[in-house]
């Protein structure tokens, strides 16, 4: 094992954020880290862009699996931000991990992916310690390290949580070439009724031998707009929560805390902060040089959105009995698809290859909550001395 971290994409959009981020991190002396992607060039192209900082190079390639084994061999954490996975040979990488015992953390939202990896890997990985984590960006780690720490603040009164919501009250920043794509591969699964709509569907569809399933959830818990009275906003569906509440489920049903629901929205405030975000400091520059609406590969937003951007969701989770509550603040700084995702990934990938005697033992295909934990919520809570990421509980 030659590295601690191997970034996989490193040289696309997402993958340069990432790598920029461990290039400047604080510890960056305490790890040994390496670049990995199909271009030789493009990959020392980036290495020169990163100032002191030489990781190696491995050029390895999904269509290669022989490449992707060699890769592997070398890590004892990959990271990958090259999407979609279900596209682009995301399978290889994460065989490669479970069987060789290697830690793995992605970005990824489709959930069709997810699953796989679940039918196909999790039994391997289990079997080898080695801990699979998809979803470790924006989708899903507010929703799901957030839903973690609401009811464990039950669970400290001797209580169990039966309901948990959650409502993102800012969400400000662009549209990720990756959602884009993973839309557009959702779209073209449909049509090609390669899933039947039941899967399509099922709210536990990453939980698939979940017991204790709560009857009537529907995938995203918040299906219509709506006044919710705890609160005290105007909630509509969010374009993440079918992702983000899979999760969630997945995290409830492998810790063994269901019959448990959960429900994901977005204010309608929050969507109008956003369109003034764009508006206020986006216009001069749609007129001079357009930001895309639907970026294609390797684009992204220009640098003052990243900074600009950010997010908050509060969640409240309720006892069975109804008579205790919990509230959590998760908030945190920079565009939530680009900036904050890259640093989130980049942390996770250091909390795999760094924390290991702290956490949950075990391995499998997992989610943030399940592999990382308290973990990880400390050390986002560190990044950039605790002006990145917050997770508060707020008074009752």
């Amino acid at each position: 094992m030659d590295h601690d971290v191997v970034l996989l994409g490193a040289t696309g959009f997402a993958g340069k954020l990432v790598a920029e981020y461990l290039a400047s991190h604080p510890s960056q002396t305490s790890f040994s880290w390496a670049i990995a992607g199909r271009s030789p060039k493009k990959l020392a192209a980036l290495r020169s862009s990163l100032g002191g900082a030489a990781p190696e190079i491995i050029v390895a390639d999904t269509a290669d699996r022989a490449s992707i084994d060699a890769m592997v061999s070398k890590a004892r954490v990959v990271l990958t931000t090259a999407g979609p996975y279900s596209e682009h040979g995301g399978d290889v990488v994460v065989e490669a991990c479970a069987r060789q015992g290697r830690h793995y953390a992605d970005l990824t939202g489709e959930y069709w992916f997810q699953r796989a990896m679940i039918d196909q890997f999790h039994e391997e990985a289990q079997r080898t310690g080695a801990k699979i984590v998809h979803a470790a960006g924006v989708d899903s780690i507010p929703s799901d390290l957030g839903t973690q720490l609401a009811i464990e603040q039950l669970e400290r009164h001797g209580e169990r949580a039966a309901h948990v919501k959650a409502l993102f009250t800012h969400y400000a920043g662009s549209f990720s070439s990756g959602t884009n794509r993973t839309l557009e591969s959702l779209a073209q699964l449909s049509e090609s009724g390669q899933y039947d709509a039941a899967f399509c569907s099922d709210p536990y569809v990453l939980a698939p031998s979940a017991e204790g399933r709560v009857e009537g959830e529907t995938v995203t818990g918040w299906d219509e707009s709506r006044f919710d009275r705890d609160f005290k906003r105007l909630g509509t569906p969010f374009f993440m929560a079918p992702i983000n509440a899979r999760n969630v489920r997945r995290s409830l049903a492998l810790s063994g805390r269901l019959p448990c629901s959960y429900g994901e929205g977005i204010s309608v405030g929050a969507g109008l902060k956003a369109g003034w975000l764009w508006l206020s400091r986006g216009f001069g520059y749609f007129v001079g040089a357009p930001i895309p609406l639907s970026p294609k590969s390797g684009q992204g937003p220009p640098e003052w959105l990243r900074r600009a951007g950010g997010f908050r969701v509060v969640l409240k989770a309720t006892s069975a009995t109804g008579e205790q509550t919990t509230t959590v603040e998760v908030q945190g700084r920079g565009d939530p698809g680009y900036l904050a995702t890259s640093k989130m990934l980049g942390e996770a990938g250091l909390c795999l290859a760094l924390d290991g005697d702290d956490l949950p033992a075990g391995g499998g295909v997992l989610t943030p909550a399940l592999a990382l934990g308290s973990v990880l919520r400390k050390r986002l809570i560190a990044v950039e001395g605790g002006e990145f990421m917050q997770f508060r509980v707020l008074p009752s």
